[in-house]
């Protein structure tokens, strides 16, 4: 008989999920139960012969049957709205309580800070910002405190900015980005300090915590061993991507960019949601409107936002003195190295120019 325990990760269908339930499958330390919102997010995790199954964290009776004789739970999951987020995060910790469920591990995010700035440990109190992605998580944060109150064991992972292959925000979307031509270096827009962690240091730190007692009721931050700013982040990763010299941006430009934008990006968005099907129709019936759209696409994905530009400037350095002493956390990967595994996963799978 297999003794071992079950972990569910919800959201294994996405980037951090997907990682953390195909380290805990090679492992082999622990059976994983994958859960995914659609089918199609499966198609990653089908390489291994593990156990996929449905885990919408709005629909109960999906969540009841994901959490049979599940010991620990990591729930990546954070749904389509900042609502599902709050939501899913109650209906994942009310069955947990059903199921008794050993540990109950929640990805928050450092965005719950808000915009401070120096050294941000666990101790800095957190409030609502207007910050609608932080908030939320803020606010599934309160509500695991809620049930830890009932006696369930949690622990909250704070994870910083997670780059590496299958992250679409901080790899593919910057990658994007330095390759348009239509990015650069930000002067002093750009000199925040960013905050990396590889996306393997974080599933280790991850794991760390969902086995140790130590961790138990706790709140960590993990973040990778580097300090660097946002433009050297820029920097290093176009030089690997072996692109010409990087601009720079005038920070009055760059701002007035983001404004200009700002109301163009609105339209569009509002356009997509409710004309998609005859937009489409325009685009593949008229050659000059397919260019315009794509010419148009290409500048709102490559001009920064001003809460872009808001975080590149941010000075907070997250501290993870408190992971590295509790549960022995030791991140590997610096900058250099994980972009030398990062930049060929982008080659092989056609996210480089050639």
């Amino acid at each position: 008989m297999d003794n071992r325990e079950r972990y569910l990760v919800t959201g294994a269908g996405g980037f951090i999920g997907g990682w953390i339930a195909e380290i805990l499958y090679l492992e082999r330390k622990a059976k994983v139960r994958a859960g995914i919102h659609h089918w199609s997010g499966a198609a990653r995790l089908a390489r291994f012969p593990m156990d996929i199954t449905p885990c919408d964290i709005l629909d109960h009776e999906q969540i009841d049957v994901a959490m049979t004789d599940v010991s620990h739970i990591i729930h990546c999951a954070k749904g389509s709205s900042p609502d599902s987020i709050v939501m899913g995060t109650r209906n994942m910790l009310e069955a947990a309580i059903k199921h008794g469920v050993k540990r109950f591990v929640q990805i928050s995010t450092a965005e719950v800070y808000g915009n401070p700035s120096g050294i941000v440990d666990e101790n800095i109190k957190c409030e609502k910002t207007g910050n609608i992605y932080g908030d939320a998580k803020l606010e599934a944060e309160r509500i695991c405190w809620e049930y830890k109150s009932k006696g369930l064991p949690i622990t909250i992972i704070r994870p910083s900015i997670v780059y590496g292959p299958f992250s679409k925000t901080w790899t593919v979307n910057i990658g994007f980005k330095l390759q348009s031509g239509n990015w650069g270096i930000f002067k002093e827009n750009g000199e925040g300090i960013c905050n990396l962690i590889y996306i393997s240091d974080l599933v280790s730190g991850v794991l760390l915590a969902a086995r140790s007692t130590e961790a138990t009721n706790e709140i960590f931050n993990l973040v990778g061993p580097d300090l660097l700013t946002w433009n050297q982040y820029f920097t290093k990763f176009n030089t690997e991507m072996g692109l010409p010299e990087l601009n720079e941006i005038n920070p009055e430009s760059a701002r007035l960019r983001a404004n200009i934008m700002e109301p163009i990006r609105t339209s569009a968005k509002y356009a997509r949601d409710r004309f998609e099907k005859p937009i489409k129709n325009l685009a593949a019936n008229f050659g000059l409107a397919k260019r315009l759209m794509k010419y148009l696409e290409r500048k709102i994905k490559t001009t920064p936002r001003m809460e872009d530009v808001s975080l590149f400037s941010r000075s907070a350095v997250y501290s993870a003195q408190k992971a590295q002493e509790l549960i022995g956390f030791k991140p590997k990967f610096n900058l250099d190295a994980g972009l030398a595994l990062t930049i060929p996963w982008m080659e092989q799978v056609g996210l480089l120019k050639n």
